[in-house]
């Protein structure tokens, strides 16, 4: 198994891997939108502020080190594709000692992250008092299980890399199903409010990396015996390789990150109600658009394993890219068209029928158009991201995500006066198709790689 080369991309082969792939990454804005349900059945709009602003955090400090599921990935599919299992193997050992050990700074430095977000968020903000304690509650407890999500962070890109996208599937529809289970026994049932919520998603995430875990141990069964092919030595002699690889994509990620941090904030000067409506469209958003991530890991997968073939790597890297742009190209149309016809019931049902959620959905639906056309708007993005990142060109990956924010600022700068809220949706439309064209304009990069 180990010597057989990599198989060109077919528009079939491609979608096996994309539509699990996709299913999978809408779990972490399903758990948004689950949390958001939960609360306006059980609590009011400063809880859905507060569960706004701390998630903001959360995707912030997470997102932050989503490095070492796009890191390994590509570097997990360019090991499969020359056939080396001892390399294989000695990135998953990598990622899970950086992922712990990050994860394990986070939570021991849980107190000044509290504050650093209070004072941004809430203190130079418009948000009431009541929604920043709410927020200091939700993170308090949410960073409880920093190591077992990076950790899972890690095992996920691993997994990603060698196409295991139905495992991928298994393990976040599971976490997502255990947490909302325990989110509405602990805030609907023990009545717990927005700390019962929080305590909720630590512990699925807690028992996401055991589920983690137990997918490891299959796959290496599969590939040669659970006790084979490991090389501590080798694994410790390549991390300062891998850092230097992660790097680049590490300030991708904060530069993206800084963009729906600051979204949050000047959405927060808005008020708690249109916070809170920012919050529902914004979680609705990434559910939705999220799917084209499917593609984009298919992308991911067969760019990486092309790269690492020893021959015929143009024809690998051209069906790679070809077939998943078509995959791509489709979903957004479905989606976007999904959001016109369904948006409205969409916001009504996420919201529910607590005591402020019919104002909480009218403020929201004022929004919603430009959530309708972000499936097209970041199309492209995506898909161009998961060619990147399978073939670990962190560097481009850094300066067009550094171009791309630049129009963000520029825009929200210019728009916010004039349009208000929609001009702050507007600036985050035009930072997303900044993103693909600035991506599009360094695809030259590929030939040497290619040569």
């Amino acid at each position: 198994m180990a010597g057989s080369g990599p198989r060109p991309a077919t528009l079939r082969s491609a979608f096996s891997i994309a539509w699990p792939a996709s299913l999978a990454a809408i779990i972490t804005p399903l758990l948004g939108l689950i949390d958001i349900a939960v609360l306006g059945r059980g609590a009011d709009a400063v809880a859905l502020a507060g569960a706004s602003l701390g998630g903001a955090v959360i995707s912030l400090l997470y997102w932050s080190f989503g490095f070492l599921r796009m890191s390994l990935s590509g570097l997990s599919a360019q090991a499969l594709g020359s056939g080396d299992e001892v390399q294989l193997r000695t990135y998953l050992l990598q990622g899970l000692v950086i992922g712990l050990s990050i994860g394990s700074a986070l939570t021991l430095l849980a107190g000044p992250i509290i504050a650093i977000g209070h004072f941004f968020l809430v203190e130079t903000s418009e948000a009431s008092a009541e929604a920043g304690s709410a927020m200091e509650t939700y993170l308090r407890v949410r960073l409880l299980a920093a190591p077992a999500v990076l950790a899972t962070t890690a095992i996920l890109g691993w997994l990603t890399g060698q196409a295991r996208t139905g495992l991928l599937m298994a393990i976040t529809g599971s976490i997502a199903v255990i947490n909302a289970v325990l989110s509405v026994f602990f805030v609907l049932e023990l009545e717990q409010g927005i700390a019962g919520l929080a305590a909720a998603t630590a512990l699925a995430e807690l028992i996401g990396l055991v589920l983690c875990g137990l997918a490891v141990l299959w796959v290496t069964h599969q590939r040669g015996g659970i006790g084979q092919f490991w090389d501590i030595d080798h694994a410790r002699r390549g991390f300062r390789v891998l850092m230097s690889l992660n790097r680049d994509i590490f300030i991708r990620t904060l530069l993206i990150d800084s963009v729906l941090l600051s979204f949050a904030r000047v959405g927060a000067g808005f008020g708690d109600l249109t916070l809170a409506a920012n919050h529902v469209l914004l979680n609705l958003v990434l559910a939705v658009t999220l799917l084209l991530d499917g593609p984009a890991i298919a992308a991911e997968t067969y760019v990486g394993q092309a790269l690492g073939a020893k021959t015929n790597k143009v024809a690998l890297f051209t069906a790679a890219w070809r077939e998943t742009a078509k995959i791509s190209a489709g979903q957004a149309m479905i989606l976007c068209l999904s959001l016109v016809i369904f948006g409205p019931s969409l916001l009504s049902g996420i919201v529910g029928d607590g005591p402020d959620s019919a104002v909480v959905v009218a403020e929201a639906k004022r929004y919603l158009p430009w959530a309708m056309v972000m499936p097209l708007a970041v199309a492209a993005a995506y898909h161009l991201d998961g060619i990147y990142i399978g073939a670990i060109r962190g560097a481009a990956l850094r300066n067009t995500m550094a171009m791309s924010v630049l129009v963000f600022g520029v825009s929200a700068l210019l728009l916010i006066p004039i349009l208000g809220n929609h001009g702050l949706w507007l600036a985050l439309l035009m930072f997303m198709i900044a993103r693909g064209i600035f991506l599009i304009i360094n695809w030259s990069g590929f030939r040497a790689m290619l040569a």
